[in-house]
């Protein structure tokens, strides 16, 4: 019986999958089946989108709502940073249900009797999320950024008498990405051998952040992270050619480069004449980078249309939504973003195609807490909403640039189909099945386009594609201000 390993490049935009910046997975896409039109989940930030790869579900039905949002029953008084794992530890102990609301992998698998692992180098919180019920099921978990939350209880001990110790975290974080790979090639796979493993690497996230999109250090770090990609097919070859070892090679999400200034948003709402803060206790609890959302305190209809009325007419503002699509916004349904957890309001900031320091496109307004001319993702842009997918093994069609499009909803049915695993809950994402040996039905649909009401202030847009019962989001504007 086959297996499948999922590795994870954080915000890879596909642009920079080249022949000269990153030959081996450049080489692996053109030898499988490549996605031509893949897609996020918004928001596009990374947890939301761990959430959606580990469960085939959009935020409507997971839950995790965003990278930061206000849980109130398991952080009172706080906002929860779902990277943060000590205080996701605590969150998910004092929830009186399920922090993932629906079932993820390693409970899919485990019920098969399959293993599943996970290794990332990114945040602590992310890291658990990604395999969030492994004391339960008996999975391999490590975070490198808290090793010592490993499960099994102590398993880092054993890599580190292998391995040597952790390097020192940096940015561009080359050895440390060196280091979880090593990690999953010389000790889970020669101690586990899991049915399925994930493999998350944090660049170039790390590096587009704070040092730019396009930037020395990011095109550095894209480079070692295609040798170290290199050097998992070169250790993994004699399995791939077996048709043992199924690959999903992906990002989570791309990115867009910030411009303009920083906004100071809860500072602007205030000298607006709202109680606003980037934590609970005022009328408006606002979390936005790029995107995000305000949070109304008991969710007040008159205060709520109050918000959207002054938001609508700010320049930086993109586009609003809304849980009703009430006042001239777009219904949160739309992104398929409508849970009781989600913010009252949610929008993007405004952007734009331009170019950035280093040439690459797409400049978005600033809320967010990394450098000038850094990069962002939780928006609504393309730039944000375009990532990478592509898939090797004998499973797979070779040679193909599929149309159809995919999204990281699907990259959990389509594991679960390459390894015989049914479940029995409806989740939002589908079987890549254009992307099979054999696949049939590759066609790209026709985008479709909706508007809000044209009442008083700007309108918004929103593009997305309709594709065997699963929506993909292409992209989301205001009207010019």
């Amino acid at each position: 019986m086959t297996r499948a390993l999922i590795v994870v490049f954080d915000a890879l935009r596909p642009e920079f999958v080249t022949h000269a910046l990153m030959p081996n997975l450049h080489a692996f896409a053109a030898e499988g089946a490549r996605f031509a039109n893949s897609r996020s989940t918004f928001p596009t930030e990374t947890r939301v989108n761990q959430s959606a790869v580990i469960t085939g579900c959009y935020p409507r039905r997971h839950g995790i709502v965003a990278n930061r949002f206000p849980l109130p029953d398991a952080m009172p008084g706080a906002v929860l940073n779902s990277g943060d794992d000590t205080a996701l530890e605590a969150a998910v102990s004092r929830l009186t249900g399920r922090l993932i609301e629906v079932p993820t992998l390693g409970e899919i698998l485990a019920a098969a009797g399959k293993t599943y692992a996970t290794i990332s180098a990114g945040t602590p919180g992310g890291g658990r999320l990604i395999n969030l019920m492994a004391e339960q099921t008996g999975g391999f978990r490590l975070a490198l950024k808290r090793p010592e939350a490993a499960v099994p209880a102590g398993a880092f001990d054993d890599i580190r008498a292998r391995l040597g110790p952790l390097p020192e975290y940096s940015v561009p974080a080359l050895d440390w990405n060196g280091y979880a790979t090593e990690i999953y090639l010389d000790h889970v796979e020669s101690e586990i051998a899991p049915d399925v493993m994930l493999l998350w690497l944090c660049e170039p996230d790390e590096s587009f952040h704070w040092h730019g999109i396009g930037s020395a250090k990011a095109l550095e770090a894209i480079t070692q992270m295609d040798r170290l990609f290199g050097r998992v097919l070169a250790r993994q070859s004699s399995a791939i050619e077996a048709g043992d070892l199924q690959i999903v090679a992906m990002s989570d999400h791309g990115q867009i480069s910030l411009a303009g200034g920083k906004l100071r948003l809860a500072e602007r709402l205030a000298k607006a004449g709202f109680a606003a803060s980037d934590h609970p206790g005022t009328d408006c609890t606002v979390v936005v980078h790029n995107g995000g959302g305000i949070w109304v305190r008991d969710g007040d209809a008159e205060l709520t249309r109050r918000l959207i009325h002054w938001l609508r007419d700010q320049p930086w503002c993109g586009p609003v939504f809304t849980k009703d699509g009430a006042e001239g916004t777009l219904a949160q349904a739309e992104l398929c973003a409508d849970h009781p957890r989600s913010a009252d309001i949610v929008l993007a900031l405004d952007h734009h195609d331009g170019l950035n320091d280093w040439g690459r496109a797409g400049l978005s307004a600033d809320n967010a807490p990394y450098p000038d001319h850094g990069g962002c993702h939780g928006g609504l842009s393309r730039f944000e909403l375009e990532n990478f997918i592509a898939m090797g093994g004998s499973a797979f069609r070779r040679g193909a640039v599929v149309e159809a499009p995919a999204a990281n909803v699907d990259i959990l049915p389509t594991v679960l189909s390459l390894l015989g695993v049914a479940f029995d809950h409806q989740i939002d994402g589908r079987v890549l099945g254009e992307a099979l040996a054999g696949g049939t039905g590759d066609v790209a649909p026709e985008a479709q386009t909706i508007t809000s009401e044209n009442t008083a202030g700007r309108r918004s847009h929103l593009s997305f594609t309709e594709h065997q019962g699963t929506r993909y989001l292409n992209r989301a504007w205001a009207d010019p201000a």
